[in-house]
């Protein structure tokens, strides 16, 4: 056994599936009341569904990410076909139902072995995620339309956590951490509303969060606040 790994930092056991299950329904209720828009949440996804991601993935989901799809297979998403915009839960950006979830990670094939690209990659804070372009333990959970997400980091680097929620995509070179836990990414999100720092679109037509600094300075990459 690696005693080494087993006790460096981040690398320590997840807490018990119910204890993240509690803390995350009492975290998105009470990001979803301080939203004022629309959040367009979906029904919740099924057992089946998310054991059907795992295996497509090739790896168990953290247990509150579990828990979040458990109560709502994400949020709805811009289309031709149906042109409105949701509120998202991260700070503005919508939550991926599983099914594109799987999509968009599927879009990320192959990049990992390019180690051409790794050159200008880099984590902050350093060595919480691993400095590459592309990493497959890298799971979306949001798109911006051009390739940028925001995911939770199922192999991360020495100093970083299982399960921390990162910046990375096409024009992602530094990759921030946001959060230890999507538990505390919405409870961080909820308290940055509270305190005025992000302040969530209520405009159908306008769906921009405005923040009084740049997101990634505004996270507690090992936990910020309670919300």
């Amino acid at each position: 056994m690696d005693l080494g790994r087993l006790f460096r930092r981040g690398n320590h056991d997840p807490a018990p599936a119910d204890d993240a299950t509690d803390r995350l329904r009492a975290a998105l209720a009470r990001l979803v009341a301080r939203i004022p828009g629309d959040t367009m949440l979906h029904p919740p996804a099924t057992e089946a569904a998310l054991t059907h991601a795992e295996t497509h993935l090739g790896r168990e989901l953290p247990a509150d990410v579990r828990a979040l799809y458990l109560l709502h297979d994400g949020q709805h998403q811009y289309t031709a076909a149906d042109p409105r915009f949701a509120a998202g839960l991260f700070a503005g950006a919508p939550l991926l139902p599983v099914q594109d979830l799987l999509l968009n990670w599927d879009n990320w094939a192959g990049f990992e072995s390019r180690e051409d690209m790794d050159e200008f990659a880099s984590s902050d804070p350093d060595g919480f995620v691993q400095a590459k372009y592309s990493v497959r333990a890298w799971i979306p959970l949001t798109h911006d339309g051009s390739g940028n997400h925001i995911g939770v980091d199922l192999d991360p680097g020495p100093a970083g956590t299982v399960g921390q929620v990162i910046t990375f995509g096409a024009d992602d070179e530094a990759h921030h951490v946001l959060a230890p836990t999507l538990a505390s990414y919405l409870e961080q999100v909820s308290a940055l509303v509270a305190s005025g720092d992000i302040i969530p679109s209520d405009d159908e037509d306008d769906p921009d969060w405005t923040s009084s600094r740049p997101l990634s300075k505004l996270f507690h990459p090992t936990g910020g606040p309670a919300a």
